[in-house]
């Protein structure tokens, strides 16, 4: 039976100490922008009286208007200092989708309530879907995956245009870049999937639902896209040229930026080129914080800004501004997606069972103190031991709730949550598990026909559950911000729905835990004029479905909490 984090904690972990500075300032009172046309010029007046009295009396008229705006726009702000939420604009939900998708799993993932999915990035390279120059372009597998998806009640689907082709690539998959003679059947290829499912009602798949708008030109702006910032730019180009000469409404997405750890001191911008550097530019190759910028430069060749979420959550304000200023910089603004996300791996990029080089990349919370406990960890995992499982699976659960509730305050678009299942070759004695949780990260177990590719989904697991339930809670907001609280470890959030307001809390210790040991929790004090309230701890338990709701006692203070990492929902009683 699940424990209620609303008297004592629940699950455990080990404790480790570490430190993390605090959170930014959040919530500054909005700007507001105060003008008027006159119609006529009093800039003299003399001359303006002079006109006539009919020009007195609009004169007196105006006057007491801007009287009256100026009142109105300092009481706005006084409500603003006093609620911020209430006097922010407007805000459209973002839109949640899942990844990685792969046959057989529409049916139960298009009951978990969210509306957008992404297919493995390498399933229909260029390569597999037209295997010499002058053959006709084999759509079946990309078909399958439309229909299956769109047949399960997904609107927004993720298609992701990876160049390589063994007979038009510079280098194969070290150069995917197509060779210049081949540049137009590159864009043949892609003008002709944009085209087939842009649902115009000619020469449209077969069974087609709605329109598929959002196509990335590249996967990651890593390894995963090994070729010279320069080559790419053509690529990327040419790629948009074609999607919207097939359809204009397209939305299209240069390669995604990789920047984990980067900001985990919380740079300012004068520090960003220092932050870039001090990454492990051999064991992430990103391109560099210059090749990133040549891309920005590009920016009338993408339709909105990429990057993947694969670090701590909280990383996602600080790449958000990072991708603000850099807008600024070049006075453009678009929207922002994360079209890869991946739950906090502690370890990636290189071993995680050695306490001794080659090793992975350490990621915060932890430190380079905790590699012994961490490789000490990962063994249990790769052993497959029941309780390192469990917990694993739990805080992967509440590192994707965290991951969508930041984006969303953060003003992101779209986020895609990971992974539909499991990241099985990585989960091998022989990975040394350098991809960290997220192999372990899969919201299925499966079981896959090795002819077919079709999966058996052999269970649901809590990272499914609890984005079924976030998303349960604040599907439709109209407004969403960050609450200051005193103790800045505290995460407290609030969305908009109608008249209501749905609190998503959780505390942030700022140190490693891991399984073992009681969860670190605090105290936290909900002001709050509600008379009843609802409290739904995260679903963070093998077997548990449903959360379980519990009535919350008011008191004139507010209401009592104890907060632990795994997230909780407050929502009035009805």
């Amino acid at each position: 039976m699940a424990h209620s984090p609303f008297s004592k904690p629940m699950l455990a972990c080990r404790t480790v100490t570490a430190a993390r500075k605090s959170d930014r300032a959040q919530n500054e009172p909005p700007a507001h922008d105060r003008s008027h046309a006159l119609g006529r010029n009093p800039t003299n007046p003399t001359a303006f009286l002079k006109s006539s009295h009919t020009h007195v009396r609009v004169l007196f008229r105006l006057m007491l208007r801007q009287v009256c705006l100026a009142n109105f726009a300092v009481i706005c702000w006084i409500l603003a200092a006093l609620d911020p939420a209430s006097a922010q604009p407007q805000n459209k939900p973002i839109i949640i989708g899942v990844e990685y998708a792969y046959p057989g799993g529409g049916p139960a993932f298009g009951q978990l309530g969210v509306h957008a999915v992404k297919h493995y990035p390498d399933a229909f390279p260029w390569n597999d879907m037209q295997k010499f120059r002058g053959d006709a372009i084999d759509f079946t597998k990309l078909d399958r995956f439309v229909l299956e998806y769109q047949n399960a009640g997904f609107h927004d689907l993720v298609i992701t245009l990876k160049s390589y082709s063994s007979w038009a690539s510079k280098n194969g998959q070290n150069n995917p870049t197509p060779k210049p003679e081949y540049l137009d059947d590159y864009m043949r290829w892609i003008r002709a999937i944009v085209k087939r499912y842009d649902g115009d009602g000619k020469d449209d798949m077969p069974g087609l639902k709605r329109p598929v708008r959002y196509f990335e030109i590249g996967s990651e702006f890593s390894a995963f896209e090994p070729e010279t910032v320069e080559e790419y730019l053509v690529t990327l180009d040419r790629a948009y040229r074609a999607c919207h000469s097939a359809n204009d409404k397209c939305i299209v997405l240069h390669a995604a930026f990789l920047v984990p750890t980067v900001f985990k001191d919380h740079p300012k911008p004068e520090q960003y080129v220092k932050a870039f550097a001090a990454l492990d530019a051999k064991k992430i190759k990103n391109h560099g914080l210059d090749g990133m910028r040549k891309v920005l430069d590009r920016h009338k060749s993408f339709d909105m800004l990429n990057f993947h979420a694969m670090s701590d959550p909280i990383e996602i304000e600080d790449t958000v501004a990072w991708l603000k200023h850099e807008m600024k910089q070049r006075d453009f603004s678009k929207p922002i997606m994360i079209s890869d996300s991946a739950p906090n791996p502690l370890v990636a990029w290189g071993p995680a069972t050695r306490t001794t080089p080659p090793m992975g990349i350490v990621v915060p919370p932890a430190t380079e103190k905790d590699r012994v406990l961490l490789a000490e960890y990962f063994g249990l995992l790769i052993d497959g031991d029941p309780t390192a499982t469990e917990w694993t699976h739990a805080f992967a659960a509440a590192d994707m709730v965290k991951k969508v509730v930041i984006a969303a305050e953060q003003g992101v678009a779209f986020i895609n949550t990971a992974f539909m299942e499991d990241l099985a070759s990585f989960k091998a004695a022989s990975a040394q598990a350098s991809a960290g949780t997220a192999a372990w990260a899969g919201m299925s177990g499966t079981l896959t026909n090795p002819r077919t590719e079709l999966r058996t989904v052999l269970g649901l697991r809590p990272s499914y559950y609890a984005l079924q339930q976030l998303q349960r809670h604040i599907k439709s907001y109209s407004a969403v911000e960050r609450v200051a609280t005193a103790d800045p470890k505290v995460r407290l959030y609030r969305f908009k729905k109608g008249a209501d307001w749905i609190w998503v809390a959780w505390y942030d210790p700022g140190r490693l835990f891991l399984p073992g040991a009681p969860l670190p929790t605090t105290r936290f004090m909900l002001k709050t004029e509600a008379a009843r309230l609802l409290g739904e701890a995260m679903i963070a338990h093998h077997g548990q479905t449903r959360p379980t709701v519990e009535t919350l006692a008011t008191k004139s203070s507010g209401v009592d909490l104890t907060l632990t990492p795994w997230p909780i929902f407050i929502s009035p009683a009805r």
